[in-house]
């Protein structure tokens, strides 16, 4: 598949912006070549076309929580918050909540541009296969992504059991070449007794966990260094109460950090402080939290809390692609021969120049409120024309919103 008459962002080593330009697709999903000539193919009509965008760390299992309303005073801060919404919903959910909670969240992000998502997933009361079904969810909507099970000890030493053996089956039962991959899921160090953090590196050596979201878990850079936790092939979401010892430590692991400024924002927790990470050449990339598939948004609200352009432009565009090539191996995020042939097309005309100098400022006043067209993940179109390929989303809405109905109620 050829596709043609688009402007391309390419984000490659030089981010050469081609005004009008050619994409050739192979048929193993990578891109085969690009050029600056028109070809016969699919015209494009003049859109925009750039990498499709990557949400580094989320929690799907959340989706199903938009509009509920919880009885009595609101949550005083961020233990409360855990404790009256998301450790009750996570345990009232059923096997079938956990699959429509999925699916909805990756339509949602599939038709907001976001090609690759890294999930974090919780269900106590749903454990063991849990995480087959957001694979299937993943398959359905034609998404690229990891999941993991959120292992803690706030629930009992049965549930930390199940978990662990979720995350090792899901593990071990992975391809090289599936575009759902995984890791080992850990909450934060706060729920989490040295015993079972042992037994977790014991089990794997590639996380996913929470780290230093509130001041309820500072000091647990250091006490996840100390176990083994912290590595090149682990993602450490949030990190924003970390000292300047603890980000060199951050820095000296490897360890790849996740900025998540809107759930920050809301959950008011204050935010991670990337110039000061940068600094320290700790690789910072950006994620959701959850909180919107919108990563546009979540790039514009990073741009606002740090004041520093570069930075936010490298986790955003530059570093999630680099997180995920360490850990899983994809090579997305870049339109260059060889690449994996996840794009996005965009309802985008520029109505001023622009070139590689320019590309942050098109970013957050243009790109990012641009209608997204098209998707393609691995060469596959996941949304075309604005409406997603393989489902029915009206019908999977619906459905979706039964199962609320009933998850709320169980609440």
């Amino acid at each position: 598949m050829i596709l043609t008459n688009a402007r391309i962002l390419t984000f490659d080593g030089a981010n050469r912006v081609l005004n009008h330009g050619s994409v050739e697709i192979a048929s193993n999903g990578t891109i085969a070549s690009v050029s600056t000539k028109k070809a016969d193919g699919v015209d494009l009509g003049g859109r925009l076309l750039m990498p499709a965008l990557i949400n580094c760390h989320s929690h799907l299992y959340g989706t199903l929580a938009r509009g509920i309303s919880l009885p009595g005073p609101a949550p005083r801060n961020f233990p409360q918050i855990l404790k009256k919404l998301w450790w009750r919903l996570d345990r009232a959910l059923t096997p079938e909540d956990v699959y429509y909670s999925a699916l909805v969240g990756l339509i949602d992000s599939a038709k907001n541009g976001v090609g690759t998502v890294i999930d974090h997933h919780s269900s106590p009361s749903a454990c063991t296969g849990s995480l087959d079904l957001i694979e299937k969810a993943f398959q359905d909507v034609g998404l690229r992504g990891a999941t993991c099970y959120e292992t803690s000890d706030r629930n009992g030493r049965k549930s930390t059991g199940e978990a662990i053996r979720e995350n090792v089956r899901f593990i071990e039962a992975r391809r090289t070449d599936s575009l759902v991959q995984a890791a080992f899921g850990l909450h934060a160090a706060f729920t989490l007794s040295d015993h079972t953090l042992q037994a977790c590196r014991e089990a794997c050596d590639s996380f996913h966990v929470h780290v230093a979201e509130d001041r309820c878990d500072r000091g647990a850079v250091r006490r996840l260094a100390k176990l083994g936790i912290l590595n090149e092939r682990t993602i450490a979401a949030h990190c924003v109460h970390v000292t300047a010892a603890e980000r060199k430590l951050l820095s000296s692991t490897g360890a790849n950090v996740v900025h998540n400024p809107q759930s920050n924002c809301n959950n008011a927790v204050g935010a991670a402080r990337l110039p000061e990470l940068f600094h320290d050449k700790v690789l910072v990339g950006l994620g959701s939290d959850g909180y919107s598939p919108r990563l546009w948004d979540e790039f514009k609200t990073a741009l606002h809390i740090q004041k520093d352009p570069k930075a936010v432009f490298a986790a955003a565009f530059l570093n999630n692609r680099t997180i995920l090539k360490k850990i899983w191996g994809f090579d997305v995020g870049r339109i260059e021969r060889g690449a994996n042939a996840d794009l996005l097309v965009l309802d985008y005309f520029p109505p001023t120049p622009i070139d590689s100098s320019n590309l942050l400022g098109h970013a957050l006043f243009g790109l990012s409120n641009a209608p997204v067209d098209s998707l393609l993940v691995n060469g596959q179109w996941v949304v075309l024309d604005k409406h997603c390929v393989s489902i029915d989303e009206r019908q999977i809405a619906e459905k979706a919103a039964a199962c609320a109905r009933k998850l709320w109620e169980r609440i």
